[in-house]
């Protein structure tokens, strides 16, 4: 039935194309044409019957090698390459017996499918010879033209998803009263500690190895503002400060004592070198706010400004976080250290050259007639934290300076209890090595200092 309508097809594209060769005899052109047309109108009613009775509807469906036939009149490139490679003229497939041709075998029906389309190919090369005015189409131009069942499909899903998805453009009338509000990124973080923690110790005036009951109160406050561009640039800056007193009962001049007081500026500026390394510039600066006395005596041995310890250093710097522990390396190869000592202290004597010698300058080395020290040399600081468990934390600040000649070493370990959110125990460790200070008879140049306490304390 195919090869019938391809026969067919090809009868009509071959006489129309003749008529309009021949305009000498349109009058019997005309009848014969109409002739041709009313059989193959008959021969295509004969096909649909056929159809209708031997073939299921997806047999019906187009055939894809006739819409060089049915559609519009295009040249093609293969028609052209095909005509050029022939060797003769191609002759239809025939059954000898006339049965059907879907009766035919796989490989006689491939053959007539391939004889079939070189018949269409010539009959359409043949018609643009004789009438060219006629192809205004290129195989290109119906390429761009035709659309496969997925590009339809995906279509289809652009145009009836896209606009229930796509942001919908504000309306005149709705804009009207809508502010926008551009913001900046905040490179800055915030964050501080604060506490207010007691001891207390009492024994009985009879107690038979002694001793005296105490009270113990500190504080104490950490500010800590840091900027991260998140590309170069870092800066951390931090301010601690602690403020201990206790009760001393023994003591016949002060009712209680400072036992422990601290005030530290840290300032340090890093740049992006490579990974986890940063080179950085750092400035520390530590003093303390009150005067501290010795026990039954009004002689001071350190006051506010006195010492005031500032180191400025250059070097690198090793940042490194994990889930639950942070670390900080800075270590200075150059590294400048002012001492300063702004109340000297009582006299205590005179020094070699007839000069008073003051207590608190003496206590540091400070030369005669100054009250300054500068060394130069290098240092380390390590910084870290670790949160153990959920209420358990760990924070250690380890800081170093060395001339050369002599070293300052100071090891402060924080252990921090959480009870809930605003109550917590601390334990606190403070190892100390100074060998740029007068050693005091019985003593090394070690020192350390521990309390624990238990109080509020508040985190942000």
């Amino acid at each position: 039935m195919e090869y019938r309508t391809v026969t067919s097809a090809l009868c009509l594209l071959s006489v129309s194309c003749l008529m309009a060769g021949q305009p000498g005899n349109v009058k019997n052109t005309k009848d014969e044409f109409d002739k041709l047309a009313e059989q193959y109108e008959s021969a295509m009613n004969g096909l649909v019957n056929d159809y209708d009775a031997d073939v299921t509807s997806e047999e019906t469906n187009m055939n894809p090698r006739l819409i060089r036939l049915f559609g519009k009149t295009t040249l093609y490139a293969s028609s052209v390459s095909n005509a050029l490679k022939s060797e003769g003229d191609t002759e239809l497939y025939a059954t000898s017996d006339g049965g059907d041709y879907l009766a035919l075998s796989e490989d006689t029906q491939l053959a007539h499918q391939q004889q079939m389309e070189e018949a269409i190919d010539n009959a359409v090369l043949n018609a643009s010879m004789m009438h060219p005015e006629q192809f205004a189409y290129t195989e290109k131009h119906f390429k761009e033209e035709v659309k496969t069942v997925e590009d339809v499909k995906e279509q289809e899903v652009i145009n009836n998803i896209v606009p229930q998805i796509a942001p919908q453009a504000i309306q005149e009338e709705q804009a009207v009263g809508v502010q926008m509000e551009v913001k900046k990124p905040n490179f800055w973080k915030t964050s501080g500690e604060t506490y207010l923690q007691f001891q207390q110790n009492y024994i009985s005036g009879n107690w038979s190895q002694g001793g005296e009951s105490t009270n113990t109160l500190m504080s104490g406050l950490t500010l800590k503002a840091n900027y991260n561009d998140q590309q170069k640039v870092q800066w951390d800056n931090a301010f601690e400060a602690k403020l201990g007193f206790t009760t001393a009962p023994s003591d016949k001049e002060h009712k209680y004592r400072t036992n422990a007081d601290m005030l530290r500026l840290t300032s340090k500026l890093l740049l992006k070198a490579i990974r986890s390394w940063n080179y950085s510039f750092q400035v520390t600066s530590q003093t303390q706010s009150l005067r501290t006395y010795q026990a039954n005596s009004t002689i001071y041995t350190s006051a506010f400004l006195a010492p005031l310890d500032t180191k400025v250093s250059i070097g690198m710097d090793y940042k490194k976080s994990w889930k639950n522990f942070n670390i900080s390396i800075n270590i200075s190869p150059l590294t400048y250290r002012w001492l300063y000592i702004g109340e000297r202290g009582d006299i205590i004597g005179d020094n070699a050259d007839g000069t008073p010698k003051y207590r608190i300058l003496d206590k540091y080395c400070i030369k005669p007639g100054h009250r300054s020290l500068q060394e130069y040399g290098s240092s380390t600081n390590i910084n870290s934290s670790w949160q153990i468990t959920k209420n358990i934390s760990w924070t250690s600040h380890i800081d170093a300076f060395t001339s050369y000649e002599k070293m300052v070493a100071n090891w402060e370990n924080t252990f921090d209890f959480a009870v809930s959110k605003y109550l917590s125990t601390k334990l606190f460790f403070h190892g100390r090595f100074d060998d740029g200070v007068r050693k005091k008879d019985g003593y090394s140049y070690f020192q350390f200092k521990e309390y624990l306490q238990f109080g509020l304390s508040y985190k942000w």
